[in-house]
């Protein structure tokens, strides 16, 4: 059983591939306005999306910032080996190496002043990442080390208004005892406003990326959030599910299903959908059924 019980509806959010300017037509397709909107930034841009964030605010939504610490591949361009960026291993962030960045960004954002929440370097419990756990000799108490040398940056600049979301992906099932729990990589919740949580129902027909339900896919992972001890919210930051080709994999019945599974978790206050046709065609509107089951569940939010 979740921990508290629901105060406030659940609120729904989006990631769009083209950003905030495509944030009006999403509304209208499903009915209600976004109230969080997912954005990512790699490392190769200076200064933080100023104009993006005001857009995002302008539509009434909370911008989600994802930071990423590496120089994102193109599209469909990425080689095998992109999370190999020996910059970008936790050991170089921890020796300085990106101060500069770190200072620009946080100074920036303290001086625009609005809420805004930052993700960064998400997902570091698994390997697909410049600075995810095994990759490049990264351990996770490198990374809780990195995340409070960051974050102190922030404090020093006086950015107040950035709330810290600290978003793993879902767990790995596991076998060995030695894998390393979520709460390795938790920097402590002095360093933590929000805790997210990414998970895809990728609906392949073999483990470990089949198809799973909201509960089988999230249920693990809460748990593990719920065991750090905190009061904080949680966020599920990306999510999405494949289009099923077998009896009882539909997509529309997996979206009612998440929203149904999410609303009794009382201390879940948000829940993000990657819209873009990407690895999967992870659309709400990938079907007309998907759109008609998404419309429906955010207008029983309220």
């Amino acid at each position: 059983m979740p921990p508290y019980h629901r105060i406030h509806p659940l609120e729904h959010g989006v990631f769009l591939p083209h950003g905030p300017q495509d944030g009006p037509a999403f509304t209208a397709m499903i009915g209600a306005a976004p109230q969080w909107m997912l954005l990512f930034r790699d490392w190769t841009h200076e200064t933080p999306p100023l104009g993006a964030l005001e857009a995002v605010r302008a539509q009434g939504a909370t911008p989600v910032l994802t930071w990423e610490p590496w120089y994102a591949p193109a599209e469909n361009t990425a080689p095998a080996d992109a999370s190999h960026q020996l910059p970008f291993a936790l050991t170089r962030m921890l020796a300085g190496d990106h101060d500069y960045r770190i200072s620009t960004w946080a100074r920036a954002l303290a001086s625009w002043g609005h809420d805004v929440v930052l993700r960064f370097a998400h997902e570091m419990n698994g390997d697909w990442y410049p600075w995810g756990t095994g990759i490049q000799g990264n351990t996770a108490d490198q990374y809780v080390r990195a995340w409070r040398y960051v974050h102190d940056s922030f404090t020093a600049a006086g950015a107040t208004n950035v709330r810290w979301c600290w978003a793993p992906n879902i767990p790995a099932p596991r076998a060995d005892t030695d894998v390393a729990q979520l709460a390795d990589f938790f920097p402590g919740d002095d360093m933590v406003d929000v805790l997210g949580i990414d998970g895809y129902n990728w609906g392949f027909p073999e483990p470990p990326l089949s198809w799973s339900a909201p509960e089988e896919l999230f249920g693990p992972g809460l748990d593990e959030l719920r065991s750090l001890g905190t009061r904080l919210p949680i966020v599920v930051t990306e999510t999405a599910s494949a289009e099923g080709h077998e009896p009882g994999h539909s997509k529309a019945d997996w979206i009612t299903q998440l929203f149904d599974y999410l609303t009794r978790q009382g201390d879940v206050r948000g829940v993000i959908w990657f819209q873009e046709r990407k690895e999967r065609d992870w659309r709400i509107n990938s079907s007309p059924t998907a759109l008609a089951a998404y419309r429906h569940a955010v207008a029983n939010l309220h």
